[in-house]
């Protein structure tokens, strides 16, 4: 089994402090990984959007909890679209099951079927009970893992640091036929979700920032001046961070691989410049216990994830730009 989420300390005391916020209990859910998992299997059954939404707020709280909601969700969608008995293995006997999927990976599935490789930076992969795995058998495939047949160690990652990213390696592991499948590179899901965490992430740096502006401004009496500059750069970041969300909505609907894609990088690409302007707007930058510094460095750690995903899920076009609109 995985560690228990709940179990880590410090995301305990971020869940503990989820746990007073009104409308807490969907989003626990979604961190859960039960927004987008069939009904039949204990889930919500929710829609795309939903789970969107609902990482938007917790990341606003906390990136890692955002990545996370993102990672299991996407990863319990794509075991409930593949075909049987997979999600009755994963869910049947353990309905608290969590899955994650290792996009960025080597992984060699040999003709008598031994599986061995290695996944970095899989994201929730310190708690999850099984890994759905890229590999290649003569053609692109997913390998349905208990965690259990692999070695999990915790990745190089002192920002998001209670998101779970971890290193998979697996070495030599005999599969089933029946934990093998066809790849599907088009899941909108995974990508949507990594963008919105970072997406997120900097919309609770604007939150934060609005919040200490007031909370000055109020105990001052007016007395702390804003200057029409800095406020230009709030407002700004602030139109970044609605465009960004308007685009990864609407890109669920698209049913391009290539648009969809463009819709993703630019989000994060405008996220990481919203943030860079409401971290510049003030003294953050020179206190690193700033909550406003922090939900900064999880939209840069975030956004080096995200890029990494996209470039993961569609290596055959090395030629992407990646937009920035600072």
């Amino acid at each position: 089994m995985g560690e228990p989420i709940a179990a880590h300390p410090a995301l305990r005391g971020i869940l503990d402090q989820l746990a007073t916020e009104s409308g807490a209990v969907p989003l626990r859910a979604s961190l859960a990984g039960l927004a987008l998992r069939p009904v039949r299997y204990g889930g919500l059954g929710k829609q795309p959007d939903e789970l969107i939404s609902e990482i938007y707020e917790l990341s606003a709280f906390d990136g890692s909890l955002g990545w996370l909601a993102a990672m299991f969700n996407a990863a319990a969608d794509e075991v409930a679209r593949l075909p049987e008995p997979a999600a009755d293995v994963v869910w049947r006997c353990a309905p608290d099951a969590l899955i994650v999927s290792g996009y960025r990976g080597e992984g060699v599935l040999s003709t008598d079927r031994r599986l061995t490789g290695h996944w970095e930076s899989v994201i929730g992969a310190r708690y999850a009970d099984w890994l759905l795995l890229s590999a290649d058998n003569g053609a692109a495939c997913r390998v349905l893992l208990p965690r259990s047949a692999a070695r999990i160690e915790p990745g190089d990652h002192s920002d998001l640091r209670t998101a779970g990213v971890s290193d998979v390696t697996v070495s030599g592991v005999t599969v089933d036929e029946t934990q093998v499948f066809i790849a599907d590179p088009a899941s909108v899901i995974a990508e949507a979700g990594a963008a919105a965490a970072v997406v997120g992430s900097a919309d609770g740096a604007w939150r934060q920032h609005v919040d200490q502006v007031r909370a000055r401004l109020s105990t001052s009496h007016g007395g702390d001046e804003v200057s029409d500059a800095s406020c230009a750069q709030v407002a700004w970041a602030a139109s970044d961070i609605d465009a960004a969300k308007l685009q990864i909505t609407a890109s669920l609907q698209l049913s391009d691989t290539a648009a969809r894609r463009r819709a993703h990088q630019q989000a994060v690409a405008r996220a990481r410049g919203a943030a860079d302007r409401v971290l510049a707007s003030s003294r953050h930058a020179l206190d690193a216990a700033d909550p406003v510094t922090r939900m900064w460095r999880d939209v840069q750690a975030g956004g080096r994830l995200a890029v990494r995903l996209f470039e993961r899920r569609h290596p055959a076009d090395d030629s992407t730009e990646y937009p920035n609109f600072s």
